[in-house]
């Protein structure tokens, strides 16, 4: 028994000094991998290499699977995540010889390391990356997204005139040009330009107070705040705290403002907090995925206010632009890709840069992941691409119209006269038409209406978009949505 004791004991302090060893080798290893890595990189970043930890052996890993990096600086993970994974991957590799994809998450219980003796540069290199990480915090405040900037915005024919107000603005906020009126169908960079103003500002202005909303939470806010109030007093405490929210600011940026059209509670409230800015000199910015012209249902004292400033419209950008903007979000990505693949993507997808964008992150990771070269055909069978091509049809052009003009579908086939609703139906009857060559006959029989008001409506909408700037934007933002 007393053998059996000491070899278990042996057996255990064996066991003990293994894992000792590989502990201190894991440590080693890490060790090297953070020298390695801040030999890639700028000294500015190395504050952030310092927070970071393993979470996961370092030594025992499979190859090409995801090996999890721990930080408690969410900043930090931003600026690594972004700009220099592939510096990571390739310290990853050299320290390990295990070619691994690394991951960052955020772990705020990391306790801070202890503090060493700073030299001098790296004093100002910490200096410089917490007035960043301060900046990173006001702009996350702000309601600002830090991938929206000019840098990051890549400006083509269809959105020169838009870019440069919005840099005007920038670096004279309230001066000229107020308010802005951005305008352009869905995905076409308006929140970007919108929040790029914004980024500019804080960093020309820092001391000017900024708030970024979508018009939406605007008036959630505002029935939240007139709805859940017990008594008079709770009523103006609340709804001061709901204006000083949106008053208290030198810069206001509202996002998809056509949400608002028709609804009045809001559009009051716009109205007065548009001329509370105003007049105190404040910038204002909107953005619209529809021209001025086609709200319907605000008040004419409102719409004057609106055009007191100067609208930009920002249009679908053109083949070359968009082959400029997949390929700089691919550098951004770090998987660059071939002239080709760029050009066949910016060919299919080519009314919304959101789409573009979310088709090279699907075929990209997907290449990198079963580590291919991407090329044409790799990336119409990522995408599906033989079986996903769409047929127009008359649904397909009433659920685009509905959408547009933020009504019910089975209202554009009633008898409904609001105004909304009367131009979503009259652009559908005008699209059909065109793009399925449908007859009098048929239209008026789907459209529930006679032969003769069809071919009225039809007749006239024709007409006025030959001389209406703002009913042709209409109609050919809604024939691109229809044909995407």
């Amino acid at each position: 028994m007393t053998l059996l004791l000491t070899v278990r004991q042996k057996l255990l302090g064996m066991a003990a000094f293994l894992a000792s060893l590989q502990e201190k080798k894991e440590k080693e290893t890490w060790e090297n991998f953070i020298e390695i890595l801040k030999s890639k990189v700028s000294p500015m970043v190395h504050t952030w290499i310092n927070c970071l930890e393993p979470a996961g052996d370092l030594l025992e890993g499979k190859e090409d699977e995801i090996f999890l990096i721990k930080s408690n600086q969410s900043f930090g993970i931003q600026v690594l995540q972004q700009k220099h994974l592939k510096e990571v991957e390739q310290a990853l590799f050299e320290a390990t010889n295990i070619k691994r994809t690394p991951r960052f998450i955020l772990d705020e219980t990391i306790k801070p390391k202890k503090k060493t003796k700073q030299t001098k540069e790296e004093k100002e290199h910490k200096e410089i990356a917490q007035k960043m990480e301060n900046l990173a915090q006001m702009h996350s405040f702000c309601g600002l997204n830090l991938k929206y900037t000019f840098e990051n915005f890549i400006e083509g024919e269809n959105s020169r005139f838009a870019y440069k107000i919005a840099q005007i603005i920038a670096e004279n906020p309230g001066q000229k040009y107020n308010p802005l009126f951005i305008s352009g169908t869905v995905g076409l960079g308006k929140t970007h330009l919108m929040q790029a103003i914004g980024h500019k500002i804080l960093k020309n202005f820092p001391n000017l107070k900024i708030r970024y909303t979508k018009a939406e939470e605007f008036g959630n806010k505002l029935i939240e705040s007139l709805n859940t109030c017990k008594n008079t007093s709770d009523l103006n405490e609340k709804m001061k705290k709901f204006r000083d929210l949106h008053r208290n600011v030198d810069v206001l940026l509202i996002d998809d403002i056509q949400w608002i059209d028709g609804k009045k509670r809001t559009e009051e409230e716009i109205f007065n907090t548009f001329d509370a800015l105003y007049h105190a000199g404040k910038q204002i910015v909107f953005a619209s995925d529809r021209p001025l012209s086609a709200f319907e249902l605000i008040p004419d004292r409102l719409r004057s206010r609106f055009e007191w400033g100067i609208e930009a419209n920002i249009k679908i950008p053109d083949l070359e632009t968009r082959v400029e903007i997949v390929k700089h979000h691919a550098a951004l990505s770090n998987y660059p890709i071939s002239d080709e693949v760029a050009l066949f993507l910016a060919k299919e997808f080519n009314t919304n840069i959101r789409e573009l964008e979310g088709a090279y992150n699907k075929v990209s990771a997907r290449a990198s992941i079963e580590g291919v070269e991407l090329n044409v055909e790799l990336a119409k069978e990522y995408l599906d691409f033989n079986s996903k091509k769409k047929k127009i049809t008359l649904e397909n052009i009433l659920d685009t119209c509905a959408k547009y003009f933020s009504v019910e579908k089975d209202d554009i086939l009633s008898t409904a006269r609001a105004k909304e609703i009367v131009n979503a139906r009259k652009y559908a009857i005008y699209l059909s038409r065109e793009l399925l060559d449908l007859s009098y006959p048929m239209l008026a029989k789907e459209f529930r209406k006679n032969h003769t008001t069809i071919m009225y409506q039809y007749d006239k909408l024709k007409d006025d978009i030959k001389t209406n700037k703002a009913m042709q934007i209409i109609s050919d933002e809604l024939t691109e949505l229809i044909k995407k």
